[in-house]
């Protein structure tokens, strides 16, 4: 007997629709999978077999042919495990299922019957929320589908119990609300506050403006200085994820999961920081290899992708970040085809002045000679360091501000004017793919900075003086836009660029 299962498969974030076509006739037993299936597809059948055969069914015996369309279409892992145990089961009458076509099977199969959670379901039910259906998925990944309204979805911890279902014909569902909501406390105790942060007000500032406009920034100053320190708080200022970045940035991280990752999956409701080691590759960091995953630089989308030690990295690897830090998408072009995953971060970075680390520091000497303190510039290129907004030195704090336990400004009041800054930035671009002013155009960024004529004057000549490429001189104005906003303020005055034009001055 002839079955067609409904089922998906990934490329890149890409929720492909497949058909599970099984058919069962009475003949010489055998076996036959074909479709272009990759190795983990290819021994599915072994653990189908056995997990039917621990809910009492009996699918041997028939000579069994199986096909993936569309059969020019790799497919990989373990997520039609389900599909094709069903498609036996229905094809060989050990299970008869009203309206089969309305159903979609994900899931991978233990020699038990038990049900694991496989990656990328938020991508496959937002596909199936379009294109009508009932998602039939493990426990497990149960929350990633919540996330998504009016899907209609069944969970199963096992085989057993999946099949019960489907004879019963029932369905579950649970609203966005419900789905997310209670995540969002948790996460925001983990992150650091800037009470916490003695001195360093200059810093505070300059990433309380990098974080009200997202524009990339670069802390330098010596070992110990606290530059690591002021990133790891800047999480704790950026507003909150709207609904859309909440499902855009899940479903990166679901398509990303790796085999035995442990605990369940859980949504991405503040907004991502991902440190990668200096000693990380370029697949590693941009994505692609043979399972075409997303990288560092995707998973940081609508987040921030802080890279401590700067020159430490690869110099090839670093260069791969100037596409994306520009385009807010990374694109891998292989023989299978090209797959385009959204990166649109905030790229942070911290670094020592020298290899001594102490050119900046009063209270050492730097034993670095002028030669090997040029070298370990040059490793971060001009085009890289064009591409980052706000570049701040960051001094070293006496340690006589630390007697009596003292408080800084808390993340929760720098919180407020960032958010506040961006309601304005919501209204400017509303009706646009625009979020910030740092993703604004160069003729956007001279026509929303509504600058006088002296204002403008002004800027052209200090661009001049400081030698600021085209680039440099529109991020100057993004950036000026932004110190605006912090302060309410309809237009940018000469302060504002003085302000940003010191966030320019490393070299």
């Amino acid at each position: 007997m002839f079955k067609r299962i409904r089922s998906y498969c990934l490329f890149g974030i890409k929720a492909v629709p497949v058909s599970v076509e099984v058919d069962a006739s009475q003949g010489l037993p055998g076996f036959t999978l074909v479709g272009l299936p990759d190795n983990a597809v290819r021994e599915s059948r072994e653990r189908v077999v056995s997990a039917i055969r621990s809910i009492g069914k009996v699918v041997t015996g028939f000579r069994t042919t199986v096909n993936l369309s569309p059969a020019d279409l790799r497919k990989e892992g373990s997520a039609l495990d389900l599909p094709l145990a069903i498609g036996l089961l229905v094809s060989t009458g050990e299970l008869s299922i009203s309206c089969l076509d309305k159903y979609v099977f994900v899931g991978e199969l233990s020699l038990d019957g038990l049900l694991k959670p496989v990656r990328g379901v938020l991508s496959i039910a937002m596909s199936l929320a379009r294109d009508g259906g009932v998602l039939v998925i493990p426990r497990g990944n149960a929350q990633e589908a919540s996330l998504v309204e009016g899907l209609r979805f069944i969970c199963a911890d096992s085989l057993k119990e999946c099949v019960e279902h489907l004879e019963a014909g029932g369905e579950s569902g649970v609203s966005v609300a419900e789905g997310m909501k209670h995540f969002v406390d948790a996460e925001q105790n983990e992150i650091p506050d800037f009470e916490n942060v003695v001195g360093m007000e200059g810093v505070k500032r300059a990433l309380e403006i990098a974080a009200a406009g997202a524009h990339n920034f670069l802390l330098v100053g010596s070992p110990g200085a606290g530059k690591t320190l002021c990133a790891r708080c800047l999480p704790g200022i950026l507003p909150e994820m709207t609904e859309q970045e909440i499902l855009e940035t899940t479903r990166i991280h679901s398509c990303a999961r790796r085999a035995g990752d442990a605990g369940e999956f859980r949504p991405v409701v503040v907004r991502p920081f991902r440190t990668p080691h200096h000693s990380a590759s370029m697949v590693s960091l941009v994505g692609g290899g043979s399972r075409l995953a997303p990288g560092e630089a995707s998973l940081a989308h609508n987040g921030v992708l802080f890279l401590d030690e700067l020159p430490e990295f690869n110099r090839g690897v670093l260069e791969a970040l100037r596409e994306p830090m520009e385009e807010g998408s990374i694109s891998v072009s292989r023989a299978s085809g090209t797959v385009v995953w959204p990166a649109r971060f905030m790229m942070g970075a911290a670094m020592n002045p020298c290899p001594c680390g102490f050119a900046m520091d009063p209270k050492h000497v730097c034993t670095c000679l002028p030669e090997a303190k040029k070298r370990y510039r040059d490793k971060i290129s001009g085009p890289l360091l064009d591409r980052i907004d706000i570049q701040v030195s960051v001094p070293p704090v006496d340690t006589r501000m630390f007697a009596g336990n003292p408080k800084g400004e808390s993340s929760a009041a720098i919180r407020k004017r960032v958010c506040a800054a961006r309601n304005i930035q919501r209204e400017r671009f509303a009706g646009t793919s625009v979020k910030s002013n740092a993703e604004m155009s160069s003729k956007n960024a001279h026509k929303f900075a509504m600058m006088s004529d002296s204002v403008e004057r002004f800027a052209i000549a200090a661009a001049e003086k400081m030698a600021l490429s085209a680039r440099g001189y529109y991020r100057l104005l993004k950036v000026a836009r932004t110190i605006a906003d912090l302060r309410k303020s309809e237009k940018v005055n000469i302060d504002d660029i003085s302000e940003a034009l010191r966030y320019r001055a490393y070299r």
